[in-house]
């Protein structure tokens, strides 16, 4: 089957505009806000502490964002002492948030080589990586969040602006 140059570049052309129509409806998407809203002790055992956290994300897009799944690392100043999972499916409202609850595994020996020197601060820094599997309508994707913030152990009322 032999085709004329012009059949050839019109069927590129043809297969170019559907392949980056594709990729353009994906859009690209500003990178949600997590917060840190709670924490609870679930189970302790000798070697690991489960934590159920509760996770605020907020979704800064004008559409909705659905993820059916997640993965997050806490570490405290900067040294991963636990991580989360969860395989729930959510959807965050365009320009809304929703409040996600996440099991949490807690290394033990982790924390008690840094114990002497968390009883010692006046406050830690923490920190939270994730990663959202978003639902999209040509295939999956991840999209990474991020949260930092300090825990204050010094009983006193922090000043806010």
């Amino acid at each position: 089957m032999n085709r004329s140059p012009a059949k050839r570049l019109l069927w590129l052309t043809a297969i170019a505009t559907l392949v980056t129509s594709g990729c353009a409806s994906m859009g690209s998407l500003d990178a949600p806000e997590l917060t840190l809203v709670n924490l609870e002790l679930a189970d302790a055992t000798l070697f690991e502490t489960t934590l159920e956290v509760q996770l605020r994300i907020a979704n800064p897009n004008p559409e909705p964002i659905t993820f059916n799944g997640a993965k997050f690392k806490l570490t405290l100043d900067d040294r991963k002492v636990g991580r989360g999972l969860s395989s729930d499916t959510v959807t965050i409202p365009r320009l809304g948030t929703e409040v996600v609850g996440v099991p949490f595994h807690v290394n033990n020996a982790a924390l008690l080589l840094r114990l002497q020197e968390i009883l010692e601060a006046k406050s830690i820094r923490y920190g939270l990586q994730g990663t959202l599997y978003l639902e999209r309508s040509i295939g999956n994707r991840k999209l990474k969040i991020s949260s930092e913030g300090e825990l204050d152990f010094s009983g006193e009322p922090a000043l806010s602006d």
